[in-house]
């Protein structure tokens, strides 16, 4: 198995992508001359294109191997962060995140196929959670970086710091990333073959549940990411820094999850562990709206309901997505590919429509996070037995 460290490097070019240039948002879109409706399209476009993109990496991981599909990504992860760092306009600027989701989406991917690969199932969880903990780097760090280079050089900064660490993980991947997949699947780009791949996957309750709980509980998280930036910034008033380290002081509800689910893993069944998650989830996303009504729009009733549901999220997350793609040992790439396609696709329709109807008090991003919050703990309760037989 690749090195855990490399794997977590992987998965966080798309929230890299989003986290460092948060700040900078409201800079964006002053430069540009548009309003926060204007300036999603530069977030929702990445997710737009990350979503359906990640659809192709699945069958040419299982075709071509995973390491090809991990370098071509990579190529055209750089080539849409050089284009951001020099758009001339809100347009350009929009097309080159295209781009740059189309090359980030590899990660994702890639790196769950890889652990699908290579680490029996009881483990995957826990491996996940491990590749969650460091991971979380990138939000904690991200935003402080993005908020201090956007204060001192610009918004554009932020995306040659991208193009920085785009180079890095690059050249860690072309020296520690194995190639894992156990077979090469030469019809894994037929047309045919993949309908009846995608077809079949989300015909299978067992799957779709599982994505669906991933996919419900990380678009409470998008809410936020989608909406503070306005709220906290132009409703409250922080500057970009400060701005940088409220996201940042959310990472540490992540990190405490991710260490439940690697120190009890082993002891308490997956389906328990999104149980207790989506249970936590509900409650503290229904605390935002809640404490909104009760205290009014101030710093700890926007922030610290987030905060406290990114501990249910962290358990929910590696779950989830070990469970959605255990089944498919013959079809990784393409299982992991749809899992993030749904995941991705259904967070950024929810964030365009969050976009339209954002209020400085944060009331639309509350409710956003709460309910989203309720359609995981459903999609938890509707969750089938396991299935006696792996694949298709």
């Amino acid at each position: 198995m690749p090195p855990v460290w490399l794997l977590a490097g992987l998965i966080s070019l798309g929230p890299l992508s989003t986290d460092l240039y948060l700040p900078a948002l409201p800079a964006i879109a002053a430069a540009f001359g548009t309003d926060a409706a204007g300036v999603q399209w530069t977030l929702s476009g990445f997710l737009l294109a990350f979503a359906p993109s990640q659809l192709v990496y699945g069958p040419v991981a299982d075709r071509f191997g995973r390491r090809p599909a991990m370098l071509w990504g990579l190529g055209l992860f750089a080539l849409g962060t050089a284009a951001c760092a020099l758009a001339p306009t809100l347009g350009a600027l929009v097309a080159a995140r295209i781009v740059q989701a189309i090359g980030a989406c590899a990660g994702p991917v890639v790196a769950r196929a890889v652990v699908r690969d290579t680490v029996p199932q009881e483990r995957a969880p826990a491996v996940f959670a491990t590749m969650a903990g460091l991971m979380s780097l990138a939000p904690a760090i991200g935003p402080v970086l993005g908020g201090i280079v956007t204060a001192l050089s610009g918004w554009r900064a932020s995306f040659v710091l991208l193009l920085v660490a785009a180079f890095a993980i690059t050249a860690f991947v072309w020296r520690g990333l194995a190639e894992t997949a156990p077979t090469l699947d030469r019809r894994a780009l037929d047309p045919a073959s993949l309908i009846r791949a995608y077809g079949g996957l989300l015909a299978d309750r067992w799957f779709l549940n599982h994505a669906l709980v991933a996919t419900a509980s990380y678009t409470a998280l998008f809410c936020f990411i989608s909406g503070s930036s306005h709220v906290i910034q132009g409703g409250l008033g922080l500057d970009p820094l400060a701005y940088g380290i409220v996201f940042a002081s959310a990472v540490a509800g992540y990190v405490a999850g991710s260490l439940i689910v690697r120190r009890f893993s082993a002891r308490i069944p997956p389906r328990r562990m999104m149980w207790a998650g989506a249970a936590w989830c509900l409650a503290c996303g229904w605390a935002g709206p809640v404490s909104l009504a009760l205290a009014g729009p101030q710093l700890a009733t926007v922030a610290l309901p987030l905060i406290l549901y990114m501990v249910g999220f962290a358990v929910i997350q590696p779950n989830a997505q070990a469970g959605a793609v255990a089944p498919f040992p013959l079809m990784a790439g393409r299982a992991s590919a749809l899992l993030g396609c749904l995941q991705w696709s259904i967070a950024a329709f929810v964030g365009l429509g969050l976009g339209l109807i954002l209020d400085p008090a944060g009331w639309a991003m509350a409710f956003g996070i709460a309910l989203s919050a309720t359609a995981a703990f459903i999609a938890v309760a509707l969750l089938p037995k396991p299935p006696s037989s792996g694949g298709l």
